[in-house]
């Protein structure tokens, strides 16, 4: 009886345990909120500042990189990745960033959301940070001056179509 009882109280502590663990890797993900509010935030800094401003968003580690993603810059007159944490991606021609499932090229559906009054949002798959494998990102993406700022969320239920509805600014 002892035994049992033991084991049933370790599978318990085990339950909990994975349960804290799957919470706080829920609580890493970044949400729409959070995207949509460092997006502005960035857009500011980067009309502000233009290309100062532009080295701080190459960091990996800093203010623009938070739990699973980061904003990057675009420019979409030269078709160029400006600025992004990830130094295979920075440089890199808008018209050669293809969803790592189709194939198919994304950069002017980013180029043409940021048109948007209030900027817009543009599914594709895409690498996570310290993740395996491809993931589906949703990114929200914005006009800022002579640039385009964008961060994205990591989410298999979201869709661009609902968010840019839902308006989430």
């Amino acid at each position: 009886m002892k035994a049992m009882n033991k084991k049933l109280l370790l599978g318990v502590a085990a339950g909990c345990a994975m349960g804290l663990t799957a919470g706080a890797w829920a609580a890493d993900a970044a949400t729409a909120d959070e995207v949509v509010a460092k997006v502005n935030a960035a857009a500011t800094e980067v009309k502000a500042h233009a290309d100062v401003a532009l080295t701080e968003f190459d960091k990996k580690d800093g203010k623009w990189a938070w739990k699973d993603t980061y904003v990057f810059v675009l420019d979409c007159t030269n078709g160029i990745m400006k600025a992004h944490p990830n130094e295979k991606v920075k440089g890199m021609k808008l018209a050669d960033l293809k969803d790592k499932a189709t194939d198919k090229e994304f950069g002017s559906a980013l180029c043409a959301a940021a048109k948007k009054t209030n900027g817009g949002w543009v599914e594709y798959m895409w690498t996570k940070p310290g993740a395996e494998g491809h993931h589906r990102k949703v990114a929200y993406v914005l006009s800022a001056g002579n640039y385009q700022v964008a961060a994205g969320v990591y989410d298999d239920t979201l869709t661009a179509k609902a968010l840019d509805a839902k308006v989430v600014k």
